[in-house]
């Protein structure tokens, strides 16, 4: 025992050891060995389990617990590669923990390991970044399970990062993703006390640090005693870690950690959330392509609308919403007049135009809440929920006059020629209570709108089935 442990043991909190006589360990009494001769065979070895020259047991000591350390880190990378789903990181690891748990074999059996008493506190040091490193590798797996989870957008965006928080310890965080229609950084998910201070809204270019980082696409660690002077860096925040996430083609968002205090990130913090960005940017590259298959395959792929499978859906929850909470409901089913007669007059391609400019102005005439779909052909459907039969032929004339006023296919050359259209309205639970028995309501009065002359409004009556 080296003359300095106590003094050791008192600037670690702990209480100087008794060497007049052998420790006991929870309540098993050591007895102390007979004397041995003198001698080199006899001369106890650094590590070995048993007693010294001091009659006293060394259970674990630098020689033992560092191949011990070592095997155990081996283990658990092992175990660790089996968890993590990409096959280079998972050979790593276990090309890591193999090695690990060879070099504690052979560490023990040649009884080679760092020397505790020429280098004090060395060992601990080394054992103490060795557990930080394994703990930081399970984090990243727990991380890996969680964003991997659910491929879908929403989900991830919310309770998703919020188990990622939760595993990493994040005391604030804000999650920002380049919004597909303005192609600006939006605040999709935040917590901690910064959750009410992030802008609402696309956040202007050149004046967030996730716009910065998204540029630049490098991670950056930015700390200070005053606040810093970005949008997207609430006033309380002094230290922050700002991650790009990255797709395939194209920067997805970033992530930003904030910490009240100066200097809160060490080198090993920012290398464990770029880590963290980088599981992020696969998941949310993966969400981001499903979400987009799947937005493709509830649209009409020439006007954008959503398509009669999406509009079947949509119109069986709202029957059975309405038919719950006791809600009118309403749909009308439009026509364009003499279509067939506008395509042959000027080729398909103005025809297909002039398609796309009825289901801008149909946008353009409807509310938030309501569902414009294209049926097929130059028909056209509108769901409009808590909406009775009576208020829905309001609607429908609105819908035919805004169409009716400019002409279709306007040029410097051309005057553009005009186009109407014909609706047919059919209300729930008036007419009917089923998704199919509502279409066909509302296709009778928009056939008779067409047989009283076209360019009109119909509601359904019992006579028209």
């Amino acid at each position: 025992m080296a003359p300095g442990d106590d003094a050791t043991d008192r600037a670690r909190g702990r209480r100087p050891r008794d060497r007049s006589s052998p420790p006991a360990f929870r309540g098993v009494r050591v007895r102390s060995a007979p004397p041995r001769r003198p001698g080199p065979k006899n001369e106890s070895r650094r590590g070995d389990v048993g007693y010294d020259d001091d009659s006293r047991m060394t259970i674990l000591t630098a020689s033992s617990r560092w191949p011990v350390l070592a095997g155990v880190a081996g283990v658990v990378l092992l175990v660790a590669a089996g968890l993590v789903a990409l096959s280079v990181s998972a050979l790593l690891a276990a090309v890591g923990g193999a090695l690990l748990a060879g070099a504690a074999v052979w560490l023990r059996r040649t009884g080679v390991a760092p020397d505790r008493d020429s280098n004090p506190g060395r060992v601990d040091a080394m054992a103490s970044a060795l557990i930080d490193g394994v703990l930081d590798l399970y984090s990243l797996v727990e991380v890996g399970r969680a964003v991997s989870a659910s491929l879908h957008l929403d989900e991830l965006l919310t309770t998703t990062l919020k188990r990622v928080a939760e595993a990493t310890g994040i005391e604030g965080y804000g999650l920002f993703v380049v919004d597909t229609v303005t192609r600006r950084l939006v605040a999709k998910s935040a917590g901690g006390p910064v959750t009410q201070m992030l802008p609402r809204g696309p956040l202007p270019p050149d004046k967030s640090l996730a716009d910065r980082v998204c540029r630049t696409r490098v991670a950056e660690v930015l700390t200070g005693e005053a606040p810093l002077a970005w949008l997207d860096t609430p006033p309380p925040s002094r230290s922050i870690i700002a991650v790009p996430l990255l797709g395939w083609e194209r920067p997805l968002g970033a992530l930003l950690v904030y910490s009240p205090l100066p200097s809160a990130f060490s080198a090993r913090d920012f290398a464990y959330f770029k880590a963290v960005g980088r599981q992020l940017s696969i998941a949310l590259d993966n969400a981001t392509v499903l979400n987009r298959a799947t937005d493709m395959s509830l649209r009409d792929p020439l006007t954008a609308l959503f398509n009669r499978r999406y509009l079947e859906e949509v119109l069986e929850t709202e029957i059975r919403r309405a038919a719950r909470y006791n809600l009118p409901l309403a749909v009308t089913m439009i026509d364009v007049d003499h279509f067939k007669a506008y395509n042959d007059r000027h080729g398909h391609p103005r025809g297909d135009e002039a398609l796309c400019e009825v289901a801008q102005r149909l946008r353009d005439q409807v509310r938030r809440t309501d569902v414009v779909t294209r049926y097929g052909g130059e028909e056209f459907v509108v769901i409009l929920p808590v909406t009775s039969k009576a208020h829905a032929r309001f609607i429908g004339e609105k819908l035919r006059a805004s169409i009716a006023a400019v002409p279709f296919g306007v040029t410097r050359e051309w005057s553009g020629d005009p186009l109407t259209i014909s609706v047919g309205v059919a209300g729930c639970p008036d007419d009917a209570t089923s998704v199919s028995d509502l279409l066909r309501a509302a296709d009778a009065a928009l056939y008779a709108a067409k047989h009283a002359g076209r360019n009109r409004v119909e509601l359904f009556q019992s006579s028209d089935a």
